[in-house]
């Protein structure tokens, strides 16, 4: 008889589910969103770099910082972009790495307080969006 209530065995597909729809939540944030989520995620002990509600989207402020690349990759980034969209393109590189290092800290967090995900559920999840990464 269905009692319409979670069983343990419900609870990995829920948490799943939950970590699916934070990832797509996490996609549509602002920087400036994305920056309240790191201090948040900071705050609960974790590693994350700290931001302020000015970290780059484009009509927000911008600060001048000096970066040692090695110079094959720095001319690989002027052939493709440009001169003039050099630092934009540096900035859309961080933006998505500082993104997958909060969504593998979500995932650990996670991991930790839940375990780890059953095998067959990454399956599935994986079966229903074949082209996430």
């Amino acid at each position: 008889m269905e009692t319409g209530r979670d069983t343990p065995e419900d609870e990995p597909r829920r948490l799943v589910s939950q970590a699916l729809d934070t990832v797509r939540a996490v996609r549509k944030l602002s920087p400036s969103e994305r920056a309240a989520l790191v201090a948040a995620v900071h705050g609960l002990g974790k590693s994350a770099p700290e931001l302020s509600d000015d970290t780059a989207e484009p009509s927000e402020r911008a600060r001048k910082i000096s970066v040692s690349m090695p110079e094959n990759l720095s001319t690989a980034v002027r052939r493709r972009v440009g001169r003039g969209e050099f630092s934009r393109y540096v900035s859309e590189a961080v933006a998505s790495r500082l993104e997958a290092d909060l969504l593998a800290e979500l995932i650990e967090l996670l991991e930790e307080e839940h375990g780890e995900v059953p095998e067959d559920l990454v399956t599935e999840a994986e079966a229903a969006w074949p082209d996430a990464e």
